[in-house]
């Protein structure tokens, strides 16, 4: 599983430096960031898949900077696969959707990425 959250996270940062498993526990928020993590089940033997649900965040009057990433994200992961020593990594983008919250300027928005992972030394 760490082999997972590792690949994870430097696919997340190939797209922004700022992101997060879970939460950004940083004193000082660089705007926009985004954070993620993800529940799994079991499909067959030594194969996973894991929905992956993505928080972007924004301190900004509009969404643009969250559309960007979006946009950024969307590119990257599309029929996204990749081969380690430890697994094969297939990703798919679900969706997106608004997540209001209460403030004029901190902006936020959610995507779902699937990826069935393959452990090849199990």
């Amino acid at each position: 599983m760490i082999e997972f959250v590792q690949e994870l996270t430097k696919q997340f940062r190939a797209v922004t430096p700022e992101s997060y498993h879970e939460k950004n526990r940083k004193s000082t928020v660089t705007y926009p960031y985004l954070t993620f993590d993800f529940d799994t089940e079991s499909l067959e033997r030594n194969v996973e898949g894991f929905d992956i649900d993505v928080d972007i965040f924004d301190n900004s009057p509009s969404y643009t900077n969250i559309f960007t990433v979006e946009g950024q994200l969307r590119a990257h992961f599309k029929d996204l696969i990749i081969l380690t020593d430890d697994l094969l990594m297939r990703f798919n983008f679900l969706r997106s959707t608004k997540i209001s919250t209460g403030d004029d300027l901190i902006k936020r928005r959610n995507l779902q990425i699937y990826c069935k992972v393959d452990w090849r030394n199990k």
